[in-house]
């Protein structure tokens, strides 16, 4: 499995768990706002874990997009080396003979300017 996967299902897992943490601990806030009575002890404790753990999922998850997108640039292959197409049959230096055909195609390569025997 990827390394970015694992730190997706990490932070999923976090998110999950922190939801046992942070709705508890608001519920006791308005609970203790709306009746003027102090919020139960543990209320600011689970309050910082669920955001410890919230935060920590956000960081699992960024790392794991970088990871993820980490290797996308376009990495140079032998399509973008310019001179490539000279390494594929037909597409090299042609030989000494050919240029004269290539510089003047009407005119045959033993040609000696129309002095036929």
């Amino acid at each position: 499995m990827k390394t970015g996967v694992k730190h997706y299902l990490a932070a999923g897992l976090l998110l999950f768990i922190s939801t046992l943490f942070v709705p508890q601990a608001v519920s006791d806030f308005a609970r203790s706002a709306s009746s003027g009575q102090l919020a139960p002890s543990g209320t600011a404790l689970m309050f910082a874990i669920g955001m410890v753990l919230i935060l920590t999922a956000a960081g699992l998850l960024a790392r794991g997009y970088w990871l993820m997108h980490q290797g996308s640039a376009r990495v140079p292959s032998s399509e973008d080396d310019p001179d490539e197409p000279l390494l594929r049959p037909g597409y090299g230096p042609a030989p000494e003979e050919q240029k004269t055909w290539r510089e003047n195609p009407l005119q045959y390569p033993h040609d000696d300017g129309g002095n036929r025997a």
